[in-house]
Order: C-alpha cells, then sequence, then structure tokens
C-alpha cells in the first residue's frame, strides 16, 4: 500500500488550518529532498518549508523541521528564521497570522490584497524575439 510521508502529511494538515484562515497556498516539492514548500498567499506572507533536516541555504522564514531541539530564532543573511518542530503547529499558525496582520496594517488592506491577488501575467502572452 501506499504511504505518504511525514513531511507530506505535515504539510496537508498546515494547508488545511491556513484554508480556513483565509490564505492562499501553494504546495511545492524538492526534488531532492523530502522538503515541503508552502507559498502563501502568492508570496505576500512568508513561506514555509517542511522538512526532516535543516538547510542554512534556504530562504523561508518559517522552518518546520522533525524533531528539531535547537534555537528557535536565528537571525542570519539579514533574515530572521524561525524553527519549530511537528508538535508546535499551533504557535506556528498563530505566528503566521500574526505577521499578515502586521503587514495589513503596515501596507493597508488594499495593498495586501493586490500582491496576493495578482497572478503571473506572463503566462497570458506570447512573446516574440526580434531578429536583429
Amino acid at each position: 500500500m501506499f504511504r505518504i510521508n511525514k513531511e507530506k502529511r505535515i504539510a496537508n494538515q498546515i494547508r488545511e488550518m491556513l484554508y480556513k484562515r483565509g490564505f492562499k497556498v501553494e504546495t511545492k516539492f524538492s526534488k531532492n529532498t523530502k522538503s515541503v514548500y508552502l507559498i502563501l498567499d502568492n508570496g505576500a506572507c512568508s513561506t514555509i518549508r517542511i522538512s526532516d533536516h535543516i538547510n542554512y541555504k534556504n530562504k523561508s522564514k518559517y522552518n518546520v523541521i522533525k524533531n528539531y531541539q535547537g534555537k528557535k530564532t536565528e537571525y542570519s543573511n539579514g533574515k530572521i528564521k524561525i524553527f519549530y518542530n511537528f508538535h508546535m503547529i499551533g504557535r506556528l499558525i498563530a505566528d503566521i497570522e500574526s505577521e499578515r496582520s502586521n503587514k495589513i496594517l503596515r501596507y493597508g488592506y488594499r495593498n495586501y490584497k493586490t500582491i496576493r491577488d495578482k497572478e503571473d501575467l506572463s503566462q497570458n502572452y506570447i512573446f516574440y524575439k526580434q531578429a536583429a
């Protein structure tokens, strides 16, 4: 029988909780590892990385790592990274909701909504190269 790995199950659980709270969630899977990336509101909020290992090269603010016991926050390359383990999903959801409300207060709901609802317009057009 086909079994889903733990990272994908946690990603599905987080995605369902965020859908109920009005977020748009896009899921991407890593080709080489078990990592799952959740992109919130078309990039208006920070991304979530769910994995079984630590990766310092990634740019995700929220990192959910299996059996993580280290520091909760880290400041590297000018950005804050927050780490959670698989049992801290409630705290993760609360932090994401507070980030969204802070961004709405800072930029205004109309500006946040335009970023959230934007589409990639390059998919709608055909571009031609001009010969020199």
